[in-house]
């Protein structure tokens, strides 16, 4: 397990989210995965004495983006690396990063195409309609009772999971959502034939597939009443006990952890598991 230490000595908290969210995601917003925590402290000083304490660390400055060929020189390095060198471009301490006005970085460079991208992609995000899903699909859950299943609105995993579970075991199912775009594509899916065509959304991801959903898991799915809501993770839900959750990766999300920072996208998590602890959070 490796921690980055951010040393935060400038006034720029979005320069720093950023900072934070770019440990997770790549110059592409691609997932990676060098890195599995991420602390903020002052100075270097504090930096030091926190890594004699964890052991496998990266200690760089807000404004540090960590390149694929510094990632892949590090990879399976352990004990504390200095993020320096050619490899780590640098932003300046007074970048913006936000609608408003223009970044002052010219066409062309390296920081304007990072930025540029994240801001896309952060837009986008606030009405994307995922049709599949890109993580696996569990096939074997806890030896445990569910009674009830909350599942994303994101393509066909929460239909996959009641069927792993058992549709006729289960005394509701709710799919859910903070997108309320991507909670009327599940309400379409459900109401529906498996044959159908997909309607045209401004901004998609993957495509409609339904090769993987038997006509079988179908029957089943379209004949249950299921509920749909309107449901914010970080507003900390307490869902019904022996609960079977599906939360995907809301809190390793790229435009969370630029809203919010990664501290408080753990500690949200962590909360939730303990506020819902008669339940399994997938």
């Amino acid at each position: 397990m490796r921690t980055a230490i951010i040393i935060n000595n400038i006034n720029n908290l979005p320069l720093l989210r950023f900072t934070e969210a770019k440990l997770f995601f790549d110059a592409k917003n691609q997932a990676i995965d060098f890195v599995d925590d991420c602390v903020i402290v002052d100075s270097m000083d504090q930096a030091n004495s926190l890594a004699d304490q964890l052991g496998s660390v990266v200690i760089l400055h807000t404004g540090d983006f960590l390149t694929t060929n510094f990632r892949n020189c590090y990879n399976t390095t352990t004990g504390i690396i200095y993020a320096t060198g050619p490899d780590v471009i640098k932003f300046d301490p007074d970048t913006y990063i936000g609608f408003k006005k223009r970044c002052h970085y010219l066409q062309g460079s390296k920081q304007l195409y990072i930025i540029e991208n994240f801001l896309k992609t952060y837009l986008r995000s606030r009405s994307l309609v995922y049709l599949d899903n890109t993580e696996t699909i569990e096939s074997v859950l806890p030896a445990k009772s569910f009674k009830h299943l909350f599942g994303l609105a994101s393509g066909w995993k929460t239909i996959m999971l009641a069927n792993n579970v058992g549709i006729e075991k289960l005394e509701s199912i709710t799919v859910y959502d903070a997108n309320l775009e991507q909670l009327n594509h599940a309400k379409w899916i459900h109401k529906n034939p498996l044959i159908s065509q997909c309607p045209t959304y401004k901004n998609v991801y993957g495509e409609y597939n339904t090769t993987n959903i038997s006509k079988e898991v179908w029957n089943k799915w379209s004949k249950y009443p299921v509920s749909f809501k309107q449901i914010n993770l970080f507003s900390k839900p307490v869902f019904p006990k022996q609960s079977l959750i599906w939360i995907s990766n809301v809190f390793r999300y790229e435009p969370n952890i630029f809203d919010f920072g990664w501290k408080m996208c753990k500690n949200t998590l962590i909360e939730l598991k303990e506020m819902n602890k008669d339940s399994y959070i997938i």
